[in-house]
């Protein structure tokens, strides 16, 4: 009968397993698929927000510079301050643009503040006149050689001649602050990538920028691969990218979406772990499959379940643990004391503790004060002593057994246990013993038992109660 019974439990877990499998593995790629057209349609839209973003409050910055070069054309000759005035009236506040500059013919450059700077190794006004209206791939400022910047350039033109060029010049590294998307709770990343020439204006994840010719090893996922995304970044197209980060290991969903300027590209990207969040298409197919797995999970259980109360039934009696105090049972130390009845010890102490009272504590005050009593001496041998090694041998006795503890040592860590106590009112008998170069440790524990049973009787003969 037992042999059936395990004959057909086997042959309901195969199939159950065979049916789970078959089940996930469905559910899987439902959710994935679904959960790849969410999350590609969510991050086209912020692209698209991005794109727009960026284009829209260029193109106000441009009108702004435009009507601010407009002024100075129509003033004739101006003074270096009267030209400052003009400077200083750019509001930034809705604007990408951290500051304006004014390059002279002789490749000066006056900035806001009245100071003017010789940029000729960085700017030659003629080269700048020629190209009239534009707005700069990356570029470096002329205050700061190393930081990266993007300029909107208008001329200033008076009597049909180019007489200044006027910059608002975008840091990329305080953009790069403000250039964000709240998509997947902040969790997304930005790029703007030069389609031209891959180089990245922006790159919100990685600590520096590089050139999506960096990406080329990635391992993607999706049908097109960086190189692929390349091609079409520079037509001016957009697309969709799935590829495993190589920092991280995460899969990386990543739409990317044509700017309107110059020939940049705008790319959002999102780690797995946030796109992967479920929507409510994904929760139920998951309710489904959570459902059906239930089912099987509780057909199975009802062929195995007597065998499984059965084995229950035995591993509560080789319960190691004691309830009381947490501490390791009398099962737990007496498996101790067989494991290393064998084992050679080169020092091995013991304590033996007996606590003073318990019994009295019951009588008088009930078990419960007895069990914090208990609870309040288990934590205080703890304290002393590894908790691995410490055992609630009786009823109120405990035992700790050191390897590589000396008599001194083991003495001081027993004479704590007991101070502590007796200042919480709690009192204890104890007994230390110390062997070395023995076989098994019940030597050790014996001496420490007889050491602290005289001890105990000393503690009765003084309070004139019987000894437990």
């Amino acid at each position: 009968m037992r042999k059936n019974f395990k004959i057909v439990a086997g042959l309901v877990t195969f199939v159950s397993a065979v049916l789970l499998i078959i089940l996930v593995y469905n559910a899987i790629k439902s959710v994935q698929t679904q959960t790849e057209e969410n999350c590609f349609a969510y991050l086209d839209e912020a692209a698209d927000r991005l794109a727009a973003d960026l284009y829209k409050t260029t193109d106000m910055d441009h009108t702004i510079l435009t009507a601010m070069a407009t002024i100075i054309a129509n003033g004739g000759e101006q003074s270096r301050s009267d030209l400052c005035n003009i400077l200083n009236s750019y509001d930034s506040t809705t604007s990408y643009v951290d500051y304006v500059e004014l390059l002279y013919p002789d490749n000066t450059m006056l900035d806001a503040d009245g100071t003017v700077r010789d940029v000729s190794e960085s700017l030659d006004f003629n080269e700048e006149a020629k190209k009239g209206v534009y707005i700069s791939d990356i570029s470096y400022s002329t205050k700061d050689s190393a930081a990266r910047v993007i300029r909107n350039a208008v001329p200033v033109i008076q009597n049909g001649q180019t007489v200044y060029m006027l910059y608002g010049v975008v840091g990329l590294t305080s953009f790069e602050e403000e250039y964000i998307t709240n998509i997947y709770e902040g969790n997304a990343y930005v790029y703007l990538v030069d389609g031209n020439t891959g180089d990245f204006l922006l790159d919100t994840w990685h600590n520096s920028v590089g050139n999506i010719s960096d990406f080329y090893n990635r391992k993607n996922i999706s049908k097109d691969n960086f190189q692929d995304a390349a091609v079409k970044i520079k037509n001016g197209e957009g697309g969709n990218l799935a590829f495993v980060s190589q920092s991280t290991g995460d899969i990386l969903y990543m739409h990317y979406e044509p700017v309107g300027i110059n020939n940049w590209s705008v790319m959002v990207t999102v780690q797995d772990r946030y796109a992967l969040k479920s929507s409510n298409e994904i929760n139920n197919t998951l309710y489904r499959m959570a459902a059906k797995i239930g089912t099987i999970i509780f057909l199975y259980m009802l062929f195995v379940t007597i065998s499984i109360f059965n084995a229950y039934r035995q591993t509560r009696k080789l319960g190691m643990s004691d309830k009381v105090t947490g501490l390791q049972n009398r099962n737990a130390y007496e498996a101790f004391l067989t494991s290393n009845k064998d084992k050679t010890f080169e020092l091995i102490s013991c304590v033996y503790i007996d606590v003073n009272g318990l019994h009295e504590l019951n009588n008088l005050k009930g078990h419960a004060a007895g069990d914090r009593m208990l609870r309040k001496v288990a934590e205080t041998i703890q304290e002393e002593y590894p908790a691995h090694l410490v055992f609630r041998a009786g009823g109120d006795e405990f035992v700790a057994v050191i390897e590589n503890m000396s008599q001194d040592e083991c003495q001081a860590k027993a004479e704590i246990v007991y101070e502590t106590l007796m200042k919480k009112g709690y009192s204890i008998a104890y007994g230390v013993a110390t062997q070395r170069n023995v076989t098994g440790v019940s030597g050790a524990v014996h001496l420490a038992d007889e050491q602290m049973l005289e001890n105990k009787k000393l503690y009765y003969s003084k309070h004139d109660r019987r000894m437990r």
